[in-house]
């Protein structure tokens, strides 16, 4: 980890990252950008800072989104679609449109807590994105 410049803070990015390259050992600052204008701007970042912008961009657009946060660390957001009547999976970072067991079944995940957050709730959504809810329950050992 790096120390943020002023611009840095600035543009909403409290963490840095920094990596040396193995041949010339160059140092390059990564910093992780939470303005979505900077985001932009810069076209990089991590799957959390797309699944902010995606999430924002399309409660700017009307609908209604909601951003997934999933315990073993990965983000992406939820859509609701109105002509589903349901959430729909959309992964941002993996270009990915209602896949929701793309990562239990596609990446081998041991998901234990997928939550989404929205403007108005908190909802455990684990049971969307695992095969095996009974196997995901047991892996929950944050309280007991």
């Amino acid at each position: 980890m790096a120390i943020p410049s002023p611009e840095d803070l600035v543009h909403g990015a409290s963490r840095v990252e920094c990596y040396q390259c193995t041949l010339c050992e160059t140092y390059t600052r990564f910093p992780r950008y939470n303005n979505p204008g900077k985001l932009l701007e810069t076209r990089k970042g991590r799957c959390g800072e797309w699944a902010n912008c995606f999430t924002l961009c399309c409660r700017a657009l009307g609908f209604e989104a909601r951003y997934i946060l999933d315990w073993t660390d990965h983000v992406w957001t939820e859509v609701f679609s109105t002509s589903m009547n349901r959430w729909v999976h959309c992964d941002p970072c993996e270009d990915k449109f209602d896949s929701p067991l793309l990562y239990d079944q596609g990446w081998g995940k041991k998901l234990s807590y997928v939550i989404a957050f929205s403007n108005c709730e908190v909802v455990d959504v684990t049971r969307r994105y695992v095969k095996n809810f009974k196997d995901a329950l047991s892996r929950r050992t944050l309280v007991s």
